[in-house]
């Protein structure tokens, strides 16, 4: 039996995760463990003359009882266990349970509130969760049954390869399972300093590896069934074009890979995945190289 680490959202608020895990599970049968987060910053616990122990009881009883009354109404069959927990890092928290848990699938909705000196919570997911993430987009217009995969297909080094399998793999399960077209993408970028020179015209050079690409991807994905219609090559930016790419489809999910900058260098540049978050309001889920994908989503 799959499981399903669902990160509850606030009371109040849509209850993306909470919707979409469930919509996930009823085709695969998981089980859903609905982590509900409270803290109030501010209030020291241990402090005698606002009796600090039952102040934390009375505000996790109050969630947890708002919460059994919602998946009392809307879970229906859908097996869901709830816990209540008193965090402020919840990034921590995660990769603990992780550890301590069998879960295959982390899902939570997306935020998008980083700084200089402020790792957001679904970028540190992406470089270190032991499973997949699943982001799920706030607000979704006229998303269609089409699940996108981002591939590397010039990628020369192991790790990027076998990142690619896992990330197909991956992709075509959620389309199965979902009813969903799966369509394959990859961008030519041109390197950086060659373009701010003026030493290649971007165009010409995209032109130049355009067969390769193609020849690759038509061997990556021969064991698919893909239509010609649905691989796609684009040229920019990576992050920019398969995002915008996601968006001209349509896309109900964009599936792609995190290789996880670390320390200075992760908080500058983030990688793909940290990107597109900001610019898709698609779903996104996010498989690094050292995840193992166990589960047919």
């Amino acid at each position: 039996m799959k499981n399903f680490l669902v990160i509850a959202d606030k009371p109040g608020e849509p209850q993306s995760a909470f919707l979409k895990a469930k919509e996930l599970a009823r085709t695969s049968g998981a089980k859903i463990h609905l982590a509900a987060f409270c803290y109030e910053p501010g209030v020291d616990i241990s402090d005698p003359e606002i009796n600090g122990p039952l102040l934390k009881q009375r505000i996790m009883l109050e969630l947890q009882n708002w919460w059994q009354g919602f998946i009392d109404t809307h879970a229906g069959e859908q097996s869901v266990n709830l816990e209540v927990i008193w965090q402020k890092n919840l990034y921590e928290w995660i990769l603990a349970s992780c550890q301590s848990h069998q879960y295959d699938l982390i899902i939570k909705t997306g935020h998008r509130s980083e700084g200089m000196f402020y790792t957001p919570t679904d970028w540190l997911l992406f470089r270190d969760a032991p499973i997949p993430v699943y982001i799920v987009a706030k607000e979704q217009f006229n998303a269609k049954k089409r699940v996108l995969v981002a591939l590397d297909v010039l990628a020369k080094s192991a790790d990027k390869q076998a990142l690619n399998a896992q990330l197909l793999e991956c992709a075509f399960r959620l389309a199965v399972q979902t009813d969903a077209e799966l369509h394959c993408a990859y961008a030519i970028k041109v390197p950086t300093l060659l373009k701010d020179l003026d030493l290649v015209d971007p165009h010409a050079y995209a032109h130049k590896i355009m067969g390769a690409a193609q020849a690759n991807m038509a061997r990556l994905v021969e064991d698919y069934d893909i239509s010609p219609d649905c691989i796609h090559i684009e040229e920019g930016e990576p992050w920019g074009a398969i995002a915008r790419l996601a968006k001209r489809l349509h896309s109900q999910c964009l599936v792609v890979g995190s290789m996880g900058h670390k320390g200075l260098m992760g908080k500058l540049i983030g990688n793909m995945a940290e990107k597109i978050i900001h610019v898709t309001n698609t779903d996104l889920l996010v498989i690094s190289p050292e995840v193992k994908v166990k589960i047919a989503i």
